[in-house]
């Protein structure tokens, strides 16, 4: 017998231990840009596949959730629209707001902007804040803070007989026809 003929290697047999095989990793074909689009107009459901997809909210926002829910979208002109969105994180404590600028035309977000946070309450605090937005116009949204101030001495049960008084600051988010986003105080 050569030395060829000894190197050769030997038939598996059913008690000779196999290498394993890398596991077979699913792949997920990338969510078309149009379908993108068509969720921010005609749906209010959005997965974190569709917003990671965007690239242009911070992943620490869009991979702590697992869906987020659009709340407007509108029309800034033939190819441009923004759309304000909710993302919520995987406890359901809170929601994050942002809106993003869209170009359908050029097919890319243009930019996003965070709003504000909606979080439970912890109402037996000195002081808590609480965040609303309104669409004022169509390239114009309003931001308010409220800071309420509890009494020192809390005895209702009724939260609103409990606040001593409160502290409103209103900013303002423009949008520009080409889907730049400036925030006024």
């Amino acid at each position: 017998m050569s030395l060829l003929e000894q190197c050769q290697p030997k038939p598996n047999s059913d008690n000779t231990a196999q290498a394993p095989t890398a596991p077979t990793a699913e792949i997920t074909p990338a969510i078309s840009f149009d379908s993108i689009v068509q969720v921010f107009k005609d749906q209010y459901v959005l997965t974190n596949e569709e917003i990671l997809e965007l690239k242009i909210i911070d992943t620490t926002y869009s991979y702590n959730t697992e869906v987020s829910l659009r709340d407007t979208t509108i029309q800034l002109n033939d190819s441009i629209f923004y759309s304000v969105i909710s993302l919520y994180d995987k406890q359901n404590l809170c929601s994050f707001k942002f809106i993003v600028t869209i170009d359908e035309k050029n097919k890319k977000a243009i930019a996003s902007q965070y709003l504000q946070p909606d979080c439970d309450v912890d109402f037996s605090r000195d002081s808590y804040e609480l965040y609303n937005h309104k669409v004022i116009s169509s390239n114009r949204i309003q931001l308010t803070k409220t800071t309420v101030f509890q009494k020192k001495d809390r005895t209702s049960l009724n939260e609103q007989e409990n606040i001593d008084h409160k502290e409103v600051q209103n900013s303002f988010v423009g949008i520009s026809q080409a889907g730049q986003i400036s925030i006024v105080k």
